[in-house]
C-alpha cells in the first residue's frame, strides 16, 4: 500500500511554511503522504518529488542516515530513488501499516530491497530477503 501520489505545484512557484521555507518551482511536487509541515529532514527524490520526514523516526529505524545533532534544517537532502520506491522505504520508519510486499511488482521490490540496505532499514531487510526468495 504506497499511498496516494504526490501532489503536484499548480502554480508557477508555491511556498511551502515547515520549520523552513521551501520553494517548490513547477518542475517540483511534495509528497502526500510525507509532507508534514513539522518534520526537520526534507528529502528531494530522483523524480524531484520532496519528502518531509521526522529525523526521530530516522534515528530510530534507519541506520544509515545521521543523528540529530546534525542539523539538516533549511537544507534539501537529495536521495538518487524515486519517490515511489522512498515513499514505500519511510512507512517502515513510522509506527503504522506497512505496505503489503506481497502485491509489489518485482522491479518495485527490487528497488526498496536495494533501498533498505543501502539506508541500513534492518525490519525492511529481512521483510525483503525472505519475499525475493
Amino acid at each position: 500500500m504506497a499511498g496516494p501520489g504526490p501532489v503536484n505545484s499548480k502554480k508557477k512557484t508555491k511556498k511551502i511554511t515547515t520549520p523552513q521555507t521551501v520553494v517548490a518551482t513547477s518542475q517540483t511536487a511534495v509528497s502526500e503522504r510525507f509532507h508534514a509541515l513539522d518534520a526537520d529532514v526534507v528529502f528531494k527524490s530522483s523524480d524531484n518529488i520532496l519528502l518531509y520526514i521526522h529525523r526521530k523516526n530516522l534515528e530510530s529505524h534507519a541506520a544509515a542516515f545521521p543523528p540529530s545533532e546534525f542539523d539538516t534544517r533549511g537544507e534539501i537532502v537529495f536521495l538518487t530513488e524515486d519517490a515511489s520506491t522512498l515513499e514505500n522505504l519511510f512507512q517502515y520508519v513510522y509506527p503504522e501499516r506497512h505496505p503489503d510486499i506481497e502485491l509489489m511488482p518485482f522491479e518495485s521490490l527490487y528497488k526498496l530491497a536495494e533501498a533498505a540496505e543501502k539506508y541500513e532499514i534492518f525490519s525492511l531487510m529481512c521483510i525483503c530477503k525472505a519475499r525475493l526468495k
